[in-house]
């Protein structure tokens, strides 16, 4: 199946595929100024040709699932605002290995971050616009996390949360939803505890 190499999420995010050398005509083509490349350190080399033509931010993580993206917030959004700031036609490329994890998932904090959406909301728009993006049970759950410190819970609130939808309708994890919930609640909406 062909992947798009990269793909518009908002007028000024785009979502992909690591880049080969070729693709930086198509990058400027799209307006593309700023790269944020999220692979492993030993991968860093594979990308150093991007500096040539864009502000790049390396964020050296591995798509494991007790990795911990969350931290690795704050300076991926800095350095959006930063460039925003200093350019207001900047427009960002997100990438990993495939585009489907590590930077669906940063993509997911931003577009969470600018809108004030919920964790599903805001992932369930990204995947319409490249289907395959599938953060990990591990990055969904800090996902889960930053909404909850943007929306915190009431006491008592029985409704479902992101993690449990997406647990369910994306990853089809064979548990009905209110029993998910009742245990995603009980982990702290740590998705690998509970199932």
């Amino acid at each position: 199946v062909g992947r798009d190499p990269f793909n518009p999420i908002t007028e000024d995010l785009y979502l992909g595929a690591r880049p080969e050398r070729e693709q930086v005509p198509a990058l400027k083509e799209a307006g593309i100024t700023h790269v944020v490349s999220c692979l492993r350190e030993d991968e860093r080399a594979k990308v150093a040709f991007l500096k040539e033509d864009f502000h790049s931010l390396f964020i050296p993580i591995h798509d494991g699932m007790r990795e911990d993206i969350a931290s690795m917030f704050p300076a991926f959004f800095e350095f959006v605002r930063t460039g925003r700031e200093q350019d207001a036609r900047a427009k960002v490329f997100i990438h990993c290995e495939v585009g489907v994890s590590r930077s669906a998932t940063l993509a997911t904090a931003l577009v969470m971050q600018r809108s004030r959406s919920r964790f599903f909301e805001a992932y369930c728009d990204i995947r319409a616009k490249r289907a395959e993006v599938l953060p990990n049970i591990g990055f969904a759950s800090q996902l889960q996390r930053l909404e909850l410190d943007m929306h915190p819970r009431a006491p008592g609130d029985q409704s479902v949360s992101s993690l449990a939808r997406y647990l369910r309708e994306v990853c089809a994890v064979p548990v009905d939803i209110e029993t998910l919930q009742s245990v995603l609640h009980h982990h702290d909406y740590d998705g690998l505890k509970a199932i």
